[in-house]
């Protein structure tokens, strides 16, 4: 048995996160980001320095961004256009075919993500894979959230399965961390936000499309 083959051959569950991994989300998030930067009159920053700040709570991703600036209502200026704009959260090509064959094999399935519950489910809705998922987590159900273990752990809590059954498959530093802070294994998804960079981070396993995934799960 390979080493791969060994590391996932007792997963159970598949947790990801949604922005970047689960939906094609770039056009809605730097939108968003971009929208709120033209209405306060704050210089627009380039996309790949917001990508490297994405991650946590919007509140503190718009301190770093903006510190001159109150961050919660830069935050609901941001999430206003999400709502007003949900249709620009896509699904990647392979998304359905992959969550679909691992529940064809009995894996559990949840999201997690630091966005607001506002959107978060009505965005999984729109793109017709919320009935895949058996838990989603957003902003509004922890006190912790990623890097910290705690989303993941609840997830896990409601999956009734251990962080060492589990698999954590995101696009930014804090998906990565949050499942090694959780004992997961971690899967960089090197499509997203956060690119190559997430090599540094030393995941289990990249992977540079979805359906890869199914390399690693099945």
């Amino acid at each position: 048995m390979g080493e791969r083959e060994t590391m996932f051959s007792e997963i159970r569950a598949v947790l990801f996160d949604i922005d970047g991994t689960l939906l094609d989300t770039f056009d809605y998030i730097y939108g968003a980001f971009e929208h709120t930067f033209d209405v306060y009159g704050i210089a627009r920053l380039p996309r790949e320095e917001i990508s490297q700040l994405m991650g946590g709570p919007l509140e503190e991703v718009y301190a770093k961004m903006a510190p001159g600036y109150t961050a919660a209502s830069l935050a609901e200026t941001h999430r206003q256009f999400q709502e007003d704009n949900i249709h620009l959260a896509k699904l990647f090509p392979d998304t359905r075919n992959v969550l679909d064959a691992l529940k064809h094999h009995g894996l559990k399935l949840a999201a997690i993500t630091t966005r607001s519950n506002r959107t978060s489910i009505l965005s999984l809705e729109q793109n017709g894979i919320a009935d895949y998922l058996d838990v989603v987590v957003s902003l509004e159900d922890v006190v912790r959230h990623k890097p910290d273990p705690e989303p993941l752990f609840k997830a896990l809590q409601n999956l009734n399965i251990l962080p060492s059954g589990a698999i954590m498959i995101g696009d930014t530093a804090a998906d990565i961390m949050a499942g090694k802070n959780a004992g997961t294994k971690t899967v960089a998804a090197l499509y997203g936000f956060g690119g190559e960079r997430l090599r540094e981070l030393q995941p289990d396993y990249a992977i540079r499309n979805l359906v890869e995934l199914l390399v690693i799960a099945l």
